[in-house]
């Protein structure tokens, strides 16, 4: 089931990605992608921290 909800996933993302257009990137100017870009690392940096608090609550 979990191999199923990944490919299912993926499919979805790719669907999502295949219809976003160039120009409509350019419109919108640097601000989304720099919020885009801060959100990722906050995500990124914060699934960390939390993994690791996780992992060593249970070690």
């Amino acid at each position: 089931m979990i191999d199923i909800d990944t490919v299912l996933l993926a499919m979805a993302m790719a669907g999502l990605g295949l219809t976003t257009h160039v120009s409509a990137i350019r419109k919108a100017s640097i601000k989304p992608l720099a919020l885009a870009a801060v959100l990722f690392v906050w995500l990124v940096c914060g699934g960390f921290a939390i993994n690791a608090d996780i992992t060593a609550l249970l070690n």
